[in-house]
C-alpha cells in the first residue's frame, strides 16, 4: 500500500475508535443517570470510557452495571 493510503487508513480508524468511545461516554451517561446513580460514579465512569482504557472500560461496565457499591 502506498503510504499516502496507510496515512489515510490510520486517520480513519483513529476516528471510528474515538467516535465509538464517545457513543460509549454518552450511553453510559444516560444509562448510569436513568439508574439514578450518583453524580460521582457517573464522572468516574465517564472519565474510565476515555479511548485509551475504552475496550477494558466497556467490558467492565457492562459487568458491573447491576451492582450497586454504595447500598
Amino acid at each position: 500500500m502506498p503510504e499516502a493510503q496507510n496515512s489515510m487508513l490510520s486517520y480513519v480508524v483513529l476516528a471510528v475508535y474515538i467516535t465509538i468511545s464517545l457513543i460509549a461516554v454518552i450511553w453510559v451517561i444516560k444509562d448510569t443517570r436513568a439508574k439514578g446513580r450518583p453524580l460521582s460514579e457517573t464522572i468516574g465512569w465517564a472519565i474510565f470510557m476515555t479511548p485509551p482504557l475504552f475496550p477494558l472500560a466497556i467490558v467492565t461496565y457492562l459487568v458491573f452495571r447491576k451492582k450497586n457499591f454504595f447500598d
